[in-house]
């Protein structure tokens, strides 16, 4: 008895560090599962933890049942035939995952923090999804048709009344903005004090604005303490000249801890569409023009179409910094008939080199990075 109360009684710090070398979601949760003092410290560890999200449109028909129920997570425990993704690069480049099951006909256009934003492809319907308890909250259908959303971005977390949050999305195809919050019950058209752009290629909020950048690389911002919806227009900087023209690209936003922007211009091959270079451009606070940065420093960008962040790699991604782990753009490549598009991958800032992931896997969304607090 001493001997069991020994390791249920193990100090958080040793439980941590044995954590650190477990990156599936389904190990950890079996990590949780060896006693009820496990269990409760181990929450705090995940917290700590940025997750790529992998969707799965195949569902398990086993169903796990445990004496402890409050220690089930929203993840079935997959046996050993079960697993349908090829993770071993996952685990080699040190990157915790995490599956979500039963995503056949949805696509996950959003994320912050453990919510997600899910699109159903042929009804339009949506709705928000926590990875990790499994709460759900339905969202109004962006326009009376199937209108593919392109991106949808929350300021917060919902509050216990789903009150308390403001959405934006990207949407149509003329990549325009909307807004909603719950009180209004449905999507609106943002308002520009200039004529209403379009091909709106990403859009964040960032200190209590939204930014937004369209395909030509001028950005925009709103403010979002207005009464009625988000009002704004063209950002005074304008876009880079130095980004080549010639070239397919696509482009991120991303708000930093000193308070500066950061544009990420992401280049792909004219023959398969995989990417092969990274331009990364700094507006700082209150400046009117964008700068060229050649290096991270210590810091990586985790990007995706529904989610992209500067932090520190601390224990994860191998502790390397100067890296760009970038999951797919669009999917709108793969529903059109392209063949072979699924881009995932790792570029190194420091010799330029580009390593691919998960390059045989068919997803039915692509996967995104999300965490259950904001922790970054």
């Amino acid at each position: 008895m001493d001997e069991i109360d020994r390791w249920s009684n193990i100090h958080r710090d040793i439980l941590k560090e044995i954590a650190k070398h477990f990156y599936s979601y389904d190990d950890f949760i079996q990590l949780q599962l060896v006693c009820k003092q496990w269990s409760l410290k181990l929450p705090e560890i995940s917290n700590e933890i940025l997750w790529l999200l992998i969707p799965d449109e195949e569902s398990s028909s086993t169903h796990h049942i445990y004496e402890d129920e409050e220690i089930y997570h929203l993840m079935q425990l997959p046996i050993a035939d079960e697993v349908t993704v090829e993770i071993q690069g996952l685990e080699e480049q040190g990157i915790p995952h995490l599956m979500l099951r039963d995503m056949h006909d949805n696509v996950i256009c959003g994320s912050y923090n453990e919510w997600l934003i899910i699109m159903s492809i042929t009804e339009g319907s949506m709705y928000m999804l926590n990875a990790f308890t499994k709460v759900h909250l339905d969202l109004p259908q962006i326009s009376t048709n199937t209108d593919l959303v392109w991106k949808v971005i929350i300021n917060s977390c919902p509050d216990s009344d789903d009150k308390d949050f403001m959405a934006v999305a990207i949407y149509g195809p003329r990549y325009r903005l909307a807004f909603y919050r719950p009180n209004n019950k449905r999507w609106l058209k943002i308002k520009f004090s200039t004529r209403r752009p379009s091909y709106f290629r990403d859009v964040i909020f960032f200190e209590e604005k939204i930014y937004a950048i369209n395909s030509d690389g001028q950005p925009y911002k709103f403010d979002t303490k207005t009464n009625s919806r988000p009002v704004g227009g063209i950002h005074e900087a304008k876009p880079p000249s130095d980004v080549d023209a010639g070239s397919y690209k696509f482009r991120y936003l991303m708000g930093c801890s000193n308070g500066s922007l950061l544009m990420l211009v992401r280049y792909f091959s004219r023959e398969m569409l995989h990417t092969c270079n990274f331009d990364i451009y700094e507006l700082k606070k209150n400046a009117k023009e964008w700068h060229r940065i050649q290096s991270l420093g210590n810091y990586v960008l985790m990007i995706g179409p529904s989610f992209s962040v500067q932090m520190l790699p601390a224990r994860l991604f191998q502790g390397k910094g100067n890296r760009i782990y970038f999951t797919d753009y669009y999917l709108e490549f793969k529903w059109n008939d392209y063949v072979d598009t699924h881009d995932i991958g790792i570029f190194d800032l420091n010799n330029g080199s580009c390593q691919r992931l998960l390059s045989d896997v068919n997803f039915v969304s692509t996967p995104v990075w999300c965490y259950p607090n904001s922790v970054l």
